[in-house]
């Protein structure tokens, strides 16, 4: 999921996910030759946060921001 600059939200389902160096953040699905590809890109100056949706230990799904900083991959 992330929230973006104008205060809409955006969720999308991807195999994976990553902060670029230039700060945006890139939705990207696999192919079944292993191949990715981005799906969706959303700027920097778009972007407020990003969350990832994870299984905590009690078994309850929550999203779980990212970091707003440097590299970072989700899957």
């Amino acid at each position: 999921m992330v929230k973006l600059t104008d205060g809409s939200e955006m969720i999308l389902t991807a195999g994976r996910a990553t902060r670029t160096d230039a700060g945006d953040v890139a939705f990207e699905n696999i192919d079944a030759r292993g191949n990715w590809s981005r799906t969706c890109t959303i700027k920097a100056d778009r972007l407020d946060s990003a969350h990832a949706r994870k299984i905590g230990e009690d078994g309850i799904a929550r999203w779980v921001q990212q970091s707003g900083s440097g590299r970072w991959w989700v899957y």
